[in-house]
């Protein structure tokens, strides 16, 4: 005779109005956060660089440092997306918007645990199970840091010569990566096991891996370009600093998120930038170009996260023929056979 076994215990669902009053004040205090992150700013730097230049020139040089990192933060969703699509059924774009963007905009909220809670909630209400959330981030994660050591060697040559051997490492990992793509699949189910978290069920496909790496180290390199207008501004010499740019904004910001304590690696970055384009500039104009740099990437951030949300609460919310029942996830084509949403939806990090 089989054993019977007790039912498992679940928490009491709450109230739905509660639920909504929760979600509500979490929104709020979400976009009170983001408030204050804009209001620290220093927005000083912006009055520094239009008095180097002509006001038209430097509008136009600041207009093409926010399409640069905006557009890469958008080529660095789409490197999210390929792993999250290839590790469990398929979802709808919107909802991976939705739940791209939520997780990217809590960072602001302080503390991580509120933050956590929130992308946790929403991605299982959107058909992705906490195992599957986990293993995204953690393949994500290694691609991230792989991938922007490889692309910091454009900066690392001309800041440390020979010293920026190590560097090449990473390079070396992602080419192997890229030939036996299931390297990257080994290290993540070994991450989580020493995490004691739990692993998706499918493992991420070798196409599914390599695009995600394609998007991922093209993400850092046009992020990588917003730094360049920035120094010209400031006098940088254009031929000699377009790659030190690109290499340097790469190389800070992976370290900075190498940094783990630190949020959103909020001074490290600036330190490296700095260090990296006094090859270049004077040290003054050099930290001036690093606060500018941080400047714009949290303004084209939280432009892209608010725009790319709404879109995506205006799709979920419309009604389409022949859609199902509402509120139930949206089935959309797997990595595999998927062809990549439109730019204008994302790492930073």
């Amino acid at each position: 005779m089989r054993a019977i076994r007790p039912p498992r215990w679940r928490p009491p669902r709450l109230p739905r109005p509660l639920v909504r009053a929760l979600v509500a004040a979490f929104v709020i205090v979400a976009v009170g956060a983001v408030a204050v992150t804009l209001a620290r700013l220093d927005w000083s730097v912006v009055a520094v660089l239009f008095a180097r230049r002509d006001p038209a020139q430097m509008a136009l040089l600041l207009g093409g440092a926010f399409l640069a990192s905006t557009a890469g933060l958008s080529l660095g969703f789409l490197a999210w997306r390929a792993v999250l699509l290839e590790l469990g059924p398929p979802i709808s774009e919107p909802r991976v918007v939705r739940i791209f963007f939520v997780g990217f905009l809590t960072k602001y909220v302080p503390g991580r645990v509120p933050g956590i809670i929130a992308i946790t909630k929403v991605a299982t209400a959107n058909g992705v199970t906490f195992a599957r959330l986990i293993s995204t981030a953690a393949l994500v994660m290694s691609l991230v840091l792989l991938s922007g050591f490889t692309v910091g060697l454009l900066a690392g040559v001309q800041m440390l010569g020979a010293r920026a051997a190590w560097l090449a490492v990473a390079a070396v990992l992602v080419v192997a990566v890229l030939v036996r793509p299931q390297l990257i699949n080994q290290g993540a189910a070994l991450l989580l096991r020493l995490l004691r978290r739990p692993a998706a069920a499918p493992a991420a496909s070798v196409r599914g891996v390599r695009m995600a790496v394609g998007w991922q180290s093209l993400s850092w390199v046009v992020t990588g370009l917003h730094l360049w207008p920035l120094a010209i501004a400031m006098g940088a010499p254009p031929g000699r600093s377009l790659a030190l740019c690109v290499g340097a904004f790469t190389l800070a910001t992976t370290i900075g998120i190498a940094a783990v304590f630190i949020p959103d690696g909020i001074g490290v970055r600036e330190a490296v930038l700095t260090a990296a384009l006094a090859v270049v500039l004077p040290a003054p104009a050099a930290a001036v170009v690093a606060l500018a740099s941080r400047l714009i990437s949290t303004v084209s951030e939280v432009i892209l996260g608010a725009v790319a949300l709404t879109a995506a609460e205006l799709a979920i919310r419309r009604p389409r023929r022949g859609a199902g029942p509402a509120g139930e996830p949206e089935i959309a084509p797997s990595a595999g056979h998927a062809t990549a949403p439109p730019v204008g939806r994302p790492a930073e990090g």
